[in-house]
């Protein structure tokens, strides 16, 4: 349980470091500690994995593991990677943070992000929020498409 609370506390001082370090350029923006990080959290996974995480959550630290490895893959600072890279890197770290976490709350608080084009046009803009409000969100355009498009003789819209 120890071994459990120590890396939920060592996930959210990376996911704190990467946030700080995506939002202020001017600071420290080494990769170098997150990866130290990961390699530690790995090594633990390989050896006898870690206590409270289910074969499951494992699996789905590994693969969030293998995106943050991929996309830091010689670079040594944040600025050398692309918005697309960038965002990938903060949902990876989201998705390990939440797992570690290991509560569905943790799951709805995990932060996304995401790459969308305005309508009408090829820009494309960055949009984040909650696992939770991106859920209402799509709810939500769920819900109007499935609304009647015409009304009968009685119906309000």
């Amino acid at each position: 349980m120890k071994k459990a609370i120590l890396y939920a506390a060592m996930m959210a001082m990376a996911l704190t470091m990467a946030g700080e370090a995506l939002a202020q350029p001017s600071r420290d923006n080494s990769l170098e500690k997150i990866l130290q990080q990961q390699n530690a959290l790995k090594a633990d996974l390989a050896d006898d994995g870690i206590e409270g995480l289910t074969p499951r959550q494992s699996n789905i630290v590994r693969r969030a593991q293998e995106e943050v490895f991929l996309v830091t893959a010689g670079k040594t600072m944040i600025d050398e990677l692309s918005m697309e890279e960038k965002i990938r890197l903060e949902n990876a770290l989201e998705r390990i943070n939440a797992q570690v976490r290991n509560t569905r709350a943790g799951g709805d608080e995990q932060n996304v992000c995401w790459r969308e084009a305005k309508t009408g046009t090829t820009i494309k803009e960055t949009r984040c929020g909650t696992v939770a409000e991106m859920r209402e969100a799509r709810e939500g355009a769920r819900d109007y498409l499935e609304r009647p498009k015409t009304c009968a003789k009685d119906c309000t819209p």
